[in-house]
């Protein structure tokens, strides 16, 4: 598996960690931890929202501990400091709370949302997240990917949630060219019968981000076992798709507080299956 992605400043003991894996660390750590930081654990497990949301002095007060002792902690877990952990809880927390209205008015109730001035915020992270795309996404992957594209006998397109805007473009572009592309949607629930019309020497095109489909993931991993090609865009060289992808582009999207763009994902799209017309014409 290769990927095309950027360089985090993250200790690799974290990088990419869920708060469902948080658990599972905290819960099979808390034994060999000290009384005080098994306080401390008991008390995150229980109260995620105040985790996500308040201050670590706050926190400290609540749990009547010094603030040290939750730096220690998430330091005993491998991060490299407590708002690290925090971050984890609170990009769950916001990640799973699918309607606008009440993500917005959970962000209220903790004073975390700057309603004011959105389109030149959102212009802003958008254009920084072109900017990043253009600077971690190299060409030499690109060209793979459309050699990949150009060899299949037929492009298989899957993404569902906020991936099924970039799939739907990618139908609409790819089928400007002269390529059978399908895009499997599970229409009925029918995902495992439309999947069984991929074979090898097809290519399946998945697409998914945090908090990651697990259709995407488990229909991308059978498919991969079977022989597919498998080509993805995701958010995270660690996700369950980059793992089971030949190529897999790492795209970092624009972020406004509880809020993802797409930008940077559909011009990567964009960009593929231009350079895949190219390459046809060429």
């Amino acid at each position: 598996m290769i990927c095309a992605m950027t360089t985090e400043q993250e200790s690799p003991d974290t990088e990419g960690i869920k708060w469902l894996e948080l658990q599972e660390r905290i819960k099979s750590r808390y034994p060999s931890m000290s009384r005080r930081l098994q306080e401390v654990a008991a008390y995150i497990l229980e109260n995620p929202k105040m985790v996500a949301f308040e201050t670590i002095a706050v926190l400290a007060e609540q749990m009547q501990v010094p603030p040290s002792t939750l730096i220690r902690f998430a330091s005993a877990l491998g991060f490299s400091g407590f708002n690290e952990l925090k971050n984890v809880v609170k990009e769950d927390l916001l990640e799973h709370t699918a309607d606008y209205s009440n993500r917005i008015q959970l962000m209220r109730d903790q004073d975390g949302w700057q309603g004011s001035e959105l389109l030149p915020r959102f212009a802003k992270a958008n254009r920084d997240a072109l900017r990043q795309l253009e600077e971690t996404i190299a060409e030499k992957d690109i060209r793979r990917a459309v050699e990949m594209m150009s060899r299949a006998r037929h492009i298989f397109l899957l993404g569902n949630g906020r991936a099924h805007t970039v799939t739907t473009y990618l139908s609409y572009a790819l089928n400007h060219i002269d390529k059978k592309v399908f895009k499997i949607d599970g229409t009925g629930g029918m995902f495992r019968e439309q999947m069984s019309n991929v074979e090898r020497g097809d290519l399946l095109l998945a697409v998914s981000y945090s908090p990651y489909s697990s259709n995407t993931c488990e229909l991308a991993a059978e498919a991969a076992n079977r022989g597919v090609s498998v080509l993805s865009i995701t958010d995270s060289p660690v996700s369950p798709l980059a793992n089971t992808s030949q190529l897999s582009f790492v795209v970092h999207e624009a972020r406004v507080d509880a809020f993802r763009s797409l930008s940077a994902s559909l011009l990567l799209a964009q960009v593929l299956a231009i350079a895949l017309a190219d390459a046809d014409v060429g």
